[in-house]
């Protein structure tokens, strides 16, 4: 009850958000969840070797670059 909470992260959780308007010149390494409605000029991979990684572009994100991710949903270019 007055025990150190634990918290566990929830599969599909987006961590960082990359917003529209905004444009990323360079490559990005992340954990997590990654939600990306701008654009990116560079390579997006994972941090955590790929597995428990997921990066979702809306419609409105671009992407130059090679993109290494354990689950992907692209909605994007």
């Amino acid at each position: 009850m007055f025990g150190k909470k634990t918290e566990s992260k929830r599969a599909g959780q987006i961590d960082s958000l990359i917003g529209a308007g905004t444009r990323v010149d360079g490559n990005i390494r992340f954990t997590g969840g990654l939600r990306i409605d701008g654009e990116v000029k560079g390579n997006i991979e994972s941090a955590d070797g790929a597995s428990s990684s997921a990066l979702v572009l809306s419609e409105y994100a671009r992407i130059e670059g090679a993109v290494v991710v354990g689950h992907l949903i692209l909605n994007g270019t």
